[in-house]
């Protein structure tokens, strides 16, 4: 009898010491753990079915993870949002008020909305044949998307399973009328904003800016952010930075919702919520592109800007050729570099003036490091059309 009550004991206290708590991190919950808040969990119930979950958790749009134990030794995320199955990375909450399950059986999660506030979608061409995607709110007034890719074409504002749409003339912001004609929107990538009471819209490319060490510091107090130039959510640039040795990364907005990293440097695979990039002292020509999800820091190494006062490139952008022209001294070479920084043409000119044919690059950004006789070197940007 008492060896049977001891090993009852030891299995319950087995249970008890190994019983595992499920909690949600994040910048859309209470933020990333870090030194001051190591434990930002909100925690889960633990349903005794191997089910987790949560009721009526308002939630801002951002990154999200589920961990055990309030620490990282095994977490849980996922690719899709409001559900999908679990995987390493990061899960994209738009803001809302959810019903949150995690299912440990068939390792899959959901979010449900629960805020009883009217949803509201975009319709529209500009979608490119995509479902239209809902946008998130707090409170029912104000509602946002996230950052969608737009191709050129039309939308609205539909309140979802109804007819009622708003739409205007004006792009990319404006104040929507019921049952208005179509937004005209042009290809880009874009954050959206919507009011329900006033009907004010807008269509923004959000900033994307270079952040580290290797930089201006990590913000902290203040903001360190290198805002980079981008004319489509997509493809953004920062000329003529001088960076240290150190590490460096992308995040979008200034904030830590969303950012990017990576493993190799000077180029390589954009990595959502990464590791840092650590790169080497030098000045740069940066390129960072969303849609493929690549960086690249193109150092300079310019001599003798003297020579190259009267050099021009033209037209650029372009869609079928390039003219270098330098009246003072003959071009030698042309070394043509795409946004990874892989070499792609080579040319040895030895004239004042010559022609790249453009015909066969793909749209998008590339490097021309030009080299004259005399071995003065600058580089310039090209953009294929």
């Amino acid at each position: 009898m008492k060896r049977f009550l001891l090993t009852l004991s030891l299995i319950c206290f087995a249970t008890i010491a190994f019983a595992q708590t499920i909690g949600i991190v994040g910048p859309a919950a209470n933020g990333w753990p870090d030194a001051a808040n190591p434990t930002p969990d909100i925690m889960l119930t633990d349903n005794g079915d191997g089910t987790h979950s949560i009721n009526a958790l308002t939630l801002t749009t951002g990154a999200a993870k589920f961990r055990e134990n309030q620490q990282w030794n095994t977490s849980y995320g996922g690719d899709t949002f409001p559900s999908g199955m679990v995987s390493g990375n990061d899960i994209s909450v738009q803001a809302g008020i959810y019903d949150i399950v995690l299912d440990l059986n068939t390792s899959t999660y959901t979010f449900i909305s629960v805020s009883g506030f009217t949803d509201v979608e975009l319709v529209g061409t500009a979608l490119n044949g995509a479902a239209s995607p809902q946008m998130a709110t707090l409170d029912g007034i104000s509602y946002e998307l996230t950052v969608t890719q737009f191709v050129a074409g039309d939308i609205q504002f539909q309140e979802a399973g109804t007819t009622t749409t708003y739409g205007g003339s004006a792009f990319p912001s404006g104040t929507a009328t019921a049952g208005a004609t179509n937004i005209p929107v042009t290809a880009a990538y874009y954050k959206v904003m919507f009011n329900l009471n006033t009907l004010d819209y807008s269509f923004e490319i959000p900033d994307v800016g270079l952040v580290g060490p290797g930089a201006d510091g990590w913000p902290g107090a203040t903001d360190t952010d290198i805002t980079m130039s981008s004319t489509d959510g997509d493809v953004y640039t920062l000329d003529n930075q001088v960076l240290t040795t150190g590490a460096v990364k992308f995040r979008q907005d200034k904030a830590w919702n969303l950012s990017w990293g990576g493993t190799s440097f000077p180029s390589g695979t954009a990595d959502v919520n990464g590791a840092d990039i650590n790169a080497m002292a030098g000045t740069y020509n940066i390129v960072f592109s969303r849609g493929a999800q690549t960086y690249a820091f193109n150092e300079i190494l310019s001599t003798g800007e003297d020579k190259f006062s009267n050099f021009k490139v033209y037209p650029n952008p372009s869609s079928n050729e390039w003219f270098f022209e330098n009246t003072d001294t003959a071009i030698k070479s042309i070394t043509v570099y795409d946004s990874l920084g892989k070499q792609i043409l080579n040319l040895t000119p030895e004239a004042t003036l010559t022609k790249i044919d453009a015909n066969s690059f793909v749209q998008g950004l590339y490097i021309a490091r030009v080299t004259l006789n005399d071995e003065s070197e600058t580089t310039v940007k090209l953009f294929k059309k």
